[in-house]
């Protein structure tokens, strides 16, 4: 399912979210490590400007319960990350 920016201006979002203080944080090592082999190092969960530029595409995934892949040992995201992460799209992706 895609999500399109109908679906982020509706979600209520009581605080701000930025990259330093939110999101870095949700991505382990082992993420980072998984999407930079299987998208040859296009997708750097660890950089910025990587996550910002495919951030509709992770959220697609990580609300849909398909990233982190199911096997990695990772645990999926709860409602409460999916929608941080939605909460900073909606806001613009802020640094």
């Amino acid at each position: 399912m895609a999500f399109d920016r109908q679906h982020f201006d509706a979600m209520s979002c009581p605080t701000s979210v930025t990259w330093t203080n939110d999101i870095e944080g949700m991505f382990t090592q082992t993420d980072v490590d998984h999407m930079k082999q299987v998208t040859n190092g296009a997708l750097d969960l660890s950089n910025y400007n990587s996550v910002k530029i495919y951030a509709s595409k992770i959220y697609n995934e990580v609300a849909s319960g398909a990233m982190p892949p199911p096997g990695s040992g990772e645990p999926t995201w709860g409602q409460d990350k999916v929608n941080t992460f939605g909460c900073w799209i909606q806001q613009g992706t802020p640094q």
